[in-house]
Order: structure tokens, then C-alpha cells, then sequence
């Protein structure tokens, strides 16, 4: 088993997010792969949430005994309308039972941030914009102006499902 060089938890125990297992891109490797989801496994994870592109991995990893749910965010137009349904599938999920939930992109880095930050904020783990994007970075992701969007997106599509 390998420990995931990028992760953090947003809620210890019950919610993480990461790179996806085995590394994103190129430098994704089957092996790494495979120790990192036994990793996952081990620290009690039952489910996958992915926020990739494409479905790059997810049937080796139900192979692997967890349960898949794909949010694929394309571009940063689409992720910032679609982010806040990713958000509210893992709340769900979490007020709904015992899960323990990864919720992963390609690589680490402005993505995984936006949906770091988004994640506190839908979960309360955060209260503001600022607080939630200071916790990502915290986590040692690279806050940029596409992390932003995606975490804007999220505020946008959460205050009109209030309003509605």
C-alpha cells in the first residue's frame, strides 16, 4: 500500500479528496494505482466521487470493491454550473449513512483546489469564499483564478437553489 503523495481530509474520517489514485496524465501509473486505492481502502473509504474528465480508472476501482459516482468537469465554464451537483451528491451521501467518501480529479493542482474549497463550503466546513480557498491552499493546493471560478460557480448555484 501506497499513501497518495496529495490529499487532505475536509471532514477527518468521513470526506477526502485527492489526485486520482495512480497520479493524473502521463505520469499515472497502474501500480501506484492499485497501492493507493488498497491505501484508500484501508483508511475505510467506500466511495469514489470523481470529478474527472473522463472515466480514466473508475472501473478498476469498482473492480476494487468501492462504490462510483462520476461528476466529470470539463471546462471551467461547465465546472462552475456543475460543480454545486457534485457538492450536493456527497452531502447526500454523507447525511445519508456511514460512507466515507474520495472525491478525486486528474491531478492536484487549481482543480482540485476549486473543488476542495467548493466541498467546505457545501459541507460547513467553511463559511466564506476566502475561508474556503485559504483551507485549500492550506492543503497545499495551488489556489489560482480557475480554483476560484469553480468555488464562485458553487456560491452562484447554491443561493439560486435557495431563492427557488
Amino acid at each position: 500500500m501506497q499513501e497518495p503523495a496529495t490529499y487532505a481530509w475536509v471532514i477527518p474520517g468521513r470526506l477526502a479528496i485527492a489526485e486520482r489514485p495512480g497520479g493524473g496524465g502521463r505520469s499515472h501509473r497502474i501500480a501506484r494505482r492499485d497501492d493507493e486505492l488498497a491505501w484508500w481502502a484501508e483508511q475505510g473509504v467506500t466511495t469514489i466521487v470523481s470529478a474527472m474528465r473522463s472515466r480514466h480508472g473508475l472501473v478498476e476501482a469498482a473492480l476494487a470493491g468501492f462504490h462510483i459516482v462520476w461528476h466529470p468537469l470539463v471546462t471551467v465554464e461547465q465546472a462552475a454550473r456543475e460543480i454545486q451537483a457534485l457538492v450536493v451528491t456527497v452531502r447526500e451521501r454523507l447525511d445519508g449513512g456511514d460512507e466515507v467518501i474520495l472525491v478525486h480529479v486528474d491531478r492536484a493542482g487549481e482543480w482540485l483546489a476549486g473543488v476542495d474549497a467548493a466541498l467546505r463550503l457545501g459541507v460547513g466546513r467553511a463559511r466564506t469564499r476566502t475561508e474556503a480557498l485559504r483551507q485549500a491552499a492550506g492543503d497545499g493546493l495551488a489556489v489560482s483564478q480557475i480554483s476560484s471560478a469553480i468555488v464562485d460557480g458553487a456560491i452562484r448555484r447554491r443561493r439560486a437553489r435557495v431563492a427557488a
